[in-house]
């Protein structure tokens, strides 16, 4: 991401200096803000993100610095399972955190927060961890447990759907924008 930023900065000073088309003027800037972007969001995730356990209390932290705790006598259940949220994906292993009611308190990405974070929640909450052997479709998970499943992970391509036409807005729109404003 940093490369990606300075690189298209790199791009834009170059092109303004040696007076080239305006056209490279808007790669190099749209390459500097994406890439900007990029780095913003992995600054904020390395700054604000936490994984909150111990003295009967376990939470997290997200990217903008919002925190979710529960007393961990809220929690009933402890379930590793892998699911597929979509035909054309890898299937992603996660920790459910589950109240009483069925309710998912917290997910955690296995591969992103890793096996200690997993240990720290089992060993604050005090119950045993449920594995789920065979991948199980996010319907499939949705149908068992109703909260445990977002929108988003029920609809993956749509999603991605979205971003790429937000993409394609901002690479074609941010060069045209540049191009109008620098005359």
């Amino acid at each position: 991401m940093g490369g990606l930023s300075a690189l298209g900065l790199l791009i834009l000073v170059s092109s303004i200096a040696l007076h080239i088309s305006t056209r490279t003027e808007g790669f190099g800037g749209t390459m500097f803000a994406i890439g900007a972007l990029g780095v913003a969001y992995l600054l904020l995730w390395l700054r604000n993100a936490r994984l909150l356990a111990g003295s009967g209390l376990i939470g997290q932290r997200n990217l903008v610095g919002q925190t979710t705790k529960f007393q961990t006598s809220d929690v009933a259940r402890l379930l590793i399972a892998t699911v597929v949220y979509s035909k054309k994906s890898t299937p992603q292993k996660a920790l459910y955190v589950f109240s009483p009611s069925g309710k998912a308190l917290m997910t955690l990405n296995a591969r992103a927060w890793g096996d200690d974070a997993i240990a720290k929640i089992v060993d604050a909450t005090g119950k045993s961890l449920e594995y789920r052997d065979t991948p199980i479709s996010s319907r499939e998970l949705k149908a068992e447990f109703p909260s445990a499943v977002s929108w988003t992970a029920l609809h993956p391509n749509l999603l991605g759907g979205g971003i790429v036409i937000v993409a394609l807005v901002l690479a074609i729109g941010i060069p045209i924008a540049w191009a109008l404003l620098s005359k």
